[in-house]
């Protein structure tokens, strides 16, 4: 039995929903964008809202020493974080 969401899409419009809402994301996090994952305000709220795990993991990056490591984590915490709001902001833009 098919649910009220699988009945209401057909088969072919899960992949041209699912590339519109990738594309959105994309468009939502370039440079400058409303997610732009490289601006301070951005690293600093991702790095504020680590998990135990990440915050362990990153510790031991810079108990390393090496900056470009640290560099590239620190930009990874980042982009994951924003991306998962930029998603979030298109779904729902492409639900409306």
């Amino acid at each position: 039995m098919l649910s009220k969401h699988d009945a209401y899409y057909e088969p072919q419009d899960y992949d041209t929903r699912s590339d519109e809402i990738e594309h959105r994301t994309y468009e939502l996090m370039k440079v400058g964008a409303k997610y732009d994952y490289r601006t301070a305000s951005a690293i600093a709220e991702a790095l504020s809202e680590l998990d135990i795990a990440s915050a362990d993991s990153l510790q031991a990056m810079i108990d390393t020493g090496n900056y470009e490591i640290i560099g590239r984590k620190i930009m990874m915490i980042a982009f994951d974080y924003m991306e998962g709001f930029a998603k979030d902001h298109a779904e729902h833009e492409t639900n409306a």
